[in-house]
C-alpha cells in the first residue's frame, strides 16, 4: 500500500483549529503518523469524517476511547478514512480468523469484501443474509453474487441521517446566515450530512433569518429547491423520504404504511424495516418493534442499529435470555458494548 502523505491541524473540544501552522501526517497501511503521534490501525477503533474533519476513536489508557479531531488542509479526508478503513478492516479480520484457528474452530470464520470501500467485512457467527452492513463505509449492500463485488445500484448512498438517525438518502447541507449591524457585518457558514427532511426545517429557518439581510437569501432558496427536490426519485427506495418525512411529524401509522408500500417494491430492505421498528417504538410498541427489528437482521444479519434497537427492546421487555444470546452473538461483554448508542425514543 502506498504511504499516503497529507497535512493537518488539531481540532479542539469546541471544534476550532490549533496553532497556526498545519502539521504533517501520513499513512502508510499499518500505523498512521500525526505529527508525533503514532496510531497502529487495529487501535483505531473508530474513524468518520465531514468535509474536511476527521474524527478518530482511539484505544487509550486502561483500554478507554480516546477522541481525537483534525481538520485535514492538505490532501483528502476521504482518502484517509477509505485507506483505514481497509487497513482497520484487515487487522481485525487476521486477529479473529487466528483467534478462531487457536481454539480449532477455523471453519467458523467467514467474510466478504465490501463492494463499495473493499474492506474485510467479518461475518464470523453471523448467519448468510440477502444483506450485508459495511461498518467502515456505512452502507448496506444486497449481496448479488457469491464473490459479492458487483454494488447495486445507487445504494451506497443510503444510510443513516446524522440529524435524526433514520435509514435515508442523506446529502451534504450548507447552513448560511449572513447579518449586518451598522457597521458591523459578516456571516456564518458551517455544512452537515441531513436527509430532505430534515434539510427543509432548516432550510425554512435559514430563509426567514437571511430575509432581511438579503445577501443570504439565495443560498436559503437553493437549499430549499434542494430539500423539497424529490431526492429519492427513480432512486432504490421510492417514497422513502416521504414517509420519514411523516414519521418526523408524528404521523407514524401513514409512515408505517408508505414504508409497508416500499417493502411490497423492495422486500429485502434491512434500513427500510429499521424505520418501521423506530416507528413502533415512538408508538411506545415494544413488541411491535423487537419483531420488525429481528425483520431488519433476518434482511441483514449484521446490520448493527437494528442489533441495538432490539437490544434496548429486549432490555425493556425483561427478556434476559433473549438479550444475553444477543450480546454473545456480537461479542458484547456488557451492557455498552451493544447498548451504547439506543435509539430515542
Amino acid at each position: 500500500m502506498e504511504n499516503y502523505q497529507f497535512k493537518f491541524k488539531w481540532l479542539n473540544d469546541q471544534g476550532q483549529p490549533q496553532g497556526f501552522y498545519s502539521k504533517k501526517g501520513h499513512f502508510d497501511g499499518e500505523t498512521l503518523v500525526l505529527d508525533t503521534v503514532d496510531l497502529p490501525s487495529a487501535a483505531i477503533l473508530d474513524v468518520d469524517y465531514r468535509e474536511r474533519t476527521v474524527i478518530l476513536s482511539v484505544v487509550g489508557e486502561n483500554s478507554e476511547p480516546v477522541h481525537l479531531l483534525f481538520n485535514v488542509t492538505s490532501g483528502s479526508a476521504d482518502r484517509l478514512k477509505l485507506m483505514l478503513g481497509r487497513a482497520r478492516s484487515r487487522a481485525w479480520a487476521r486477529r479473529h480468523k487466528e483467534e478462531l484457528a487457536s481454539e480449532g474452530r477455523s471453519s467458523e470464520y467467514r467474510d466478504v469484501t465490501c463492494p463499495h470501500c473493499h474492506a474485510v467485512i467479518d461475518l464470523s457467527g453471523f448467519a448468510k443474509t440477502p444483506q450485508v452492513s459495511c461498518e467502515f463505509c456505512h452502507t448496506v449492500s444486497d449481496d448479488q453474487s457469491e464473490s459479492f463485488d458487483a454494488p447495486a445500484k445507487g445504494e451506497k448512498k443510503y444510510r443513516l441521517c446524522d440529524e435524526c438517525g433514520m435509514f435515508s438518502k442523506p446529502r451534504r447541507f450548507t447552513i448560511f446566515y449572513f447579518y449586518f449591524l451598522l457597521v458591523v457585518y459578516g456571516f456564518s457558514h458551517r455544512q452537515t450530512w441531513r436527509c430532505p427532511g430534515c434539510m427543509r426545517s432548516e432550510a425554512w429557518k435559514m430563509l426567514l433569518g437571511n430575509a432581511i439581510f438579503v445577501l443570504g437569501v439565495p443560498v436559503a432558496i437553493a437549499q430549499l429547491f434542494r430539500a423539497y427536490g424529490g431526492t429519492d426519485v427513480g432512486g432504490k427506495y421510492p417514497g422513502l423520504d416521504s414517509a420519514n418525512i411523516k414519521a418526523r411529524n408524528g404521523k407514524f401509522q401513514q409512515a408505517i404504511d408508505d414504508y409497508r408500500k416500499i417493502l411490497d417494491k423492495q422486500p429485502v430492505a434491512a434500513g427500510v424495516k429499521y424505520n418501521i421498528a423506530m416507528a413502533f417504538l415512538h408508538r411506545e410498541d415494544w413488541e411491535g418493534a423487537a419483531r420488525m427489528f429481528q425483520y431488519s437482521l433476518t434482511d441483514c444479519a449484521n446490520y448493527r442499529p437494528s442489533a441495538r434497537g432490539l437490544a434496548a427492546c429486549y432490555e425493556h421487555l425483561g427478556e434476559t435470555e433473549k438479550l444475553a444470546a444477543l450480546k454473545k452473538q456480537w461479542g458484547a461483554k456488557d451492557d455498552e458494548v451493544l447498548l451504547e448508542e439506543l435509539p430515542e425514543e
